[in-house]
């Protein structure tokens, strides 16, 4: 057993019981760009010799014991984190970066005022009047 591998162990283990789902516990570990194991293996030889190690099934172990905590359909949601990303063309980016240059915000700022003018429309029954 590595150093590297137990404390990777420890941080599994201190994820998965704060964790409210095993969705969650899964994402803090699997997560593709910001996974717990992702980022103490960046390559994908180190992955694959974590994957043999006892470690490694413990982790396994405590998604496991999350799915059986949380169920297996229920616990499929995870927390959200109030982030996602949009794919915009280069020219509806510019012409938003320019609006909120020019109202003194952030792209972020104007982007969140605007969908909330337009949920709050629709859910008062004045959108397209």
């Amino acid at each position: 057993m590595s150093e590297k591998s137990l404390t990777i162990l420890e941080s599994a283990k201190q994820i998965a019981s704060s964790a409210e789902s095993w969705a969650d516990v899964s994402n803090a570990l699997f997560d593709p760009v910001d996974g717990l194991l992702i980022k103490a293996y960046p390559t994908r030889p180190q992955r694959e010799a974590f994957l043999k190690t006892e470690e490694y099934g413990e982790i396994r172990g405590l998604l496991e014991s999350a799915i059986d905590r949380t169920g297996l359909i229920s616990g499929a949601t995870p927390k959200k984190s109030g982030k996602f990303l949009v794919r915009l063309p280069r020219s509806l980016h510019a012409a938003l970066e320019r609006e909120a240059a020019e109202e003194g915000v952030s792209l972020n700022q104007l982007v969140v005022t605007k969908l909330a003018m337009q949920v709050s429309q629709l859910t008062s029954g004045t959108a397209g009047q």
